[in-house]
Parts: structure tokens; sequence; C-alpha cells
């Protein structure tokens, strides 16, 4: 079942910052999902819905003899029609939670055709237990973690396809070039960042709208704002998300605490930033919320495994106490994040591994895979660890409807958006919308003053209903706006009974 989650906003006229701009918004051709109020100067009748994805298959256990209890920070990249899985193997805890550590960490990778079924090559790149046969991409001493990319720069030298952030005991971060993305090599000794806390999913990426590369670490602050080092004996701080932007991969500015709109101060772990693939102006984050709670010994025996939870808290209490989970942020500019209330993934209902700090940490980017049913439309597909902690950890697929992150949402009675004044490039509207049986939607385009273009009124527009990612608008059966494209217009949408996720003007 694909829970949704309602955000409570007034049924009454709601206003945006984007109030009938004085110049029009150059959209050209660019997809727009309603994630945010880029494209709403009124609406009314409408609620927010930000929706949950939905769990499926486990796909991957991480029983191989270099893996274990602390396999995790998964990255996605496809090559062509294979699918790579990038993650880091490590083990955190005997299987009686006895002990802490008891293994090296190193790099490795898994491939598939499906996004389904996995599969580990027999690389033969690194020596692990007296063996080549494994699927370690990268391996030194003192590695804590290891996020590749594949850059898309058109500047980018041959041998550098594929680029990486490696943390060299936390403290500092290499960069790492590859031509294949399985042979790696760092592309200077001396490190690149040095100002922050990297033991995490550092995440880097070639932005190609604004030329340049972007990288997010994790950092510590006060209750003012002011980095700090969580040390011990030190001013404990609050775990925070950092950017820094570079021209070239080697010189970084220094790294600026993410700023948040309108949500309260929380711990914030891993964060999983990148362009959205069909929007790329457009950023869409993924952080992991760390919650220390106080539990009592009930509480914390009614969780699941107290018998582990309490075995790996003498170690470090916070091994015990603390739980997390995933959630969903955008942004339009990489600094400025509106990071929603409501949970992307919870922990779930209570299993025999859950609840753990651990919980939520969903992998960095999103592949397109196919529906279930090969008649339907594809979908997107990520993955999240769960069992952390334990021998015998597990990958799990989530899927979600592509553009499906966020939609405005009508219930019976009609609902309408007013957009601001826009420019656009295209021939045909397109929209990313779901219906009931009874459900509709129509379009109107306005001219700058708010009236409607002849041929283009509301009572012109033929109704559109259903559930694709792609539906062409067409006023008595014409769709051709291509007269319209490059004049000040705004777009008057009715809704009844339906979720409008996205937007584009198309050739």
């Amino acid at each position: 079942m694909n829970h949704k989650i309602l955000l409570p906003v007034s049924l009454a006229l709601v206003f945006s910052t984007a109030v009938l701009a004085a110049s029009p918004l150059a959209l050209g051709g660019h997809r727009v999902l309603f994630v945010d109020d880029y494209l709403v100067a009124k609406r009314t009748g409408l609620e927010v819905k930000l929706h949950a994805p939905r769990e499926r298959e486990t796909v991957l256990t991480f029983d191989a003899p270099w893996e274990g209890s602390g396999s995790d920070f998964e990255r996605l990249i496809r090559v062509g029609d294979t699918l790579r899985m990038y993650y880091m193997a490590t083990k955190l805890t005997s299987t009686d939670g006895k002990k802490i550590g008891g293994g090296a960490v190193v790099a490795c990778v898994v491939e598939s055709k499906d996004g389904v079924h996995w599969r580990r090559p027999d690389l033969g790149l690194f020596t692990q237990a007296g063996s080549k046969h494994n699927n370690i991409v990268w391996s030194e001493p003192k590695l804590d973690n290891f996020t590749p990319f594949l850059d898309t720069n058109p500047d980018c030298p041959p041998d550098e396809r594929y680029k990486a952030m490696s943390a060299g005991s936390a403290h500092v971060l290499y960069a790492l070039k590859s031509a294949d993305g399985l042979h790696w090599a760092k592309i200077s000794e001396q490190p690149v960042i040095t100002e922050g806390k990297f033991d995490t999913q550092n995440n880097a990426f070639w932005d190609a709208e604004r030329k340049q590369y972007w990288c997010y670490v994790r950092g510590f602050h006060d209750a003012v704002g002011q980095a700090v080092q969580d040390t011990p004996g030190g001013v404990v701080g609050i775990r925070d998300i950092r950017v820094t932007t570079s021209k070239d991969f080697r010189h970084w500015t220094i790294p600026q605490i993410l700023k948040f709109t309108d949500s309260p101060e929380e711990a914030l772990y891993t964060n999983q930033v990148e362009p959205y693939y069909r929007a790329p102006d457009l950023f869409i984050g993924f952080p992991t919320r760390y919650v220390d709670r106080p539990f009592s010994p009930a509480a914390m025996a009614a969780l699941p495994d107290p018998v582990h939870r309490q075995r790996r808290s003498s170690f470090s209490p916070r091994y015990g106490t603390v739980v997390t989970d995933g959630q969903f942020m955008t942004s339009r500019d990489g600094y400025t994040f509106h990071r929603w209330d409501e949970t992307f993934i919870r922990p779930g209902p209570q299993r025999s591994n859950n609840w753990v700090y651990g919980d939520g940490y969903q992998s960095l980017g999103l592949v397109e895979t196919l529906a279930e049913d090969p008649t339907a439309e594809p979908e997107l597909s990520f993955y999240a660890v769960e069992g952390h902690w334990k021998d015998g950890e597990t990958v799990r697929r989530y899927t979600l409807r592509i553009d499906g992150f966020v939609s405005l949402h009508a219930r019976q009675t009609p609902g309408e958006l007013l957009t601001p004044v826009l420019e656009f490039t295209g021939r045909q509207l397109t929209l990313n919308f779901a219906t009931t049986a009874a459900g509709s939607l129509r379009v109107e385009l306005q001219d700058a003053a708010g009236k409607a273009i002849p041929g283009y009124a509301l009572g012109d527009c033929d109704d559109l209903f259903g559930d694709t990612l792609n539906r062409t608008v067409t006023w008595q059966n014409k769709s051709d706006v291509s007269a319209l494209a490059g004049r000040p217009v705004r777009l008057r949408i009715e809704l009844r009974e339906a979720d409008l996720y996205s937007l584009k003007f198309q050739p």
C-alpha cells in the first residue's frame, strides 16, 4: 500500500511569495514539480501532499566475508543497460553484539539489469582475507567512506569520467578518478576538503545548469549556528549538512551550513542531495534524521531485540538509544532548502532488526525501473539497508511514482491553481497526474491580465482523467500551443479528485 501524508493547509485562498511577479517567469521547456510554490501564485481548495514510497522486496544480503553489520552508504549509477550499486562494507559489532568492529572498511560494487536481481562481479583488484576473488573497488588504510559519481561535465578528461570523494579517518576528503568506475586512483595525495566532519556519505556531482561541482558534507554547529567540534570533553554540537563548490574538482570553497526556510532545528546525518534528473534546476535531498531519545528501561525493553541493544549500548549509550528515519527536502539554489516535517521513510512496524540507529539511510541516486506489470509505466527505485548492527544486513528496494514526491491534491470539491505570469517554449503542454474514476483536470491559458485566451479557456479544455506520467492537454481536440510560446501567459488549472505532480511544455 502506498501511504500518503497530508500537509495541513487551509482550503481558503493561499497566496505564495511568487504572486504575479513583475516580469514573466522564464519557464522555457523546463519540467516543474509541485514540491514548492515555484509555479504557484494562488491556490484554493488544494492540499499539498507528500507521498511515501512503497516497500518492495529484499534484493541483497551482506553476507560475503568482507561485508557485515556496518555495510551501508549505497550509491546508484546507471552504465548503459547495467545498474551499479556502490557501497561500503565493514562490521560494526559481532553477531551477538558483544564486540565492536572487527574488520577492514572497503568500497564494493554490485550490478543488476533490472534493479531487483544483483550480482557481485569478481573484479580481482584488491586482496581481502588472502584472496582477490571479491567485488572490492577501493581499499586503503583508515578508509571511512567512498562516494562515486559519473561526471557529465563536457570538459571532463576521459580518465576522470568517474570521480569520487573518499574520506581517510573521517578527517579529510580526497578526490579520486576512474575511467571505468572500477579502477580508481587519487587525483592528488593532498586532501581537497578539510573543513567538516566526513564520517558519512560525502556526496559530490557536476551541475550542468550552474556549470560547477557541488559537494555536500557533514558538520556540527551550536545553538546559535556557529561551527563546533563534537569531541569528548568539548561542546556537543548539532549534526548538520554543509555544501562547498568547485569549478575544477581540485579547489573548493569553505563549506557553508545549509539553511532551512521553515523547519525546526534537527540533527541530520546523510544528505543524498543531487539535481533531479527530469528537472535538473531542482535539487532534491533525502537526509537521515538522527534522534537520540532518552529511553526509559521499559521503552528500551519494548523495542526489537533488547538484549543486543543493551550489549552494544555498553560501548556507547547512543548505540542503543539513537533511532533514525528518512526525510525529504528540496532547493532551487543548493543552499536554502525546504525540508518537509513529515517523514519520508519511517522505521516501520517493529520487526526483529529495526528501530535502530541506521534505519532510513536511503541510497544516493534514483533509477527508473520497470513496473511489476510490464504494461504499466516505469517507476523510480531506490534502496535502504535493514538490520543495521547485525550480521546478515539486508538491502530493501523502495519504489515511487516518477516525479511523485509531492502533489497538489484536490478532493471532491474542485480546487484551482493559478500560476505566475510565465513564458514557455514548446508546442504542447503535458501533465503528470492521477485521478479517481470521477476525477478530472482542466487547464486554461490566460494572458498576463488574467483573461482567458480564445480557444484555450477552461470550457474549451477536454477533460483529463486517468493515471499517467505524460498526458498532453487538448482544447477542443487540439494540442498546439506554439503560437503562444514566448508570450506572457498564465495557467489556470482546475482539479477535482486529482493529484497533479508535474508539468512541462515540450516540443
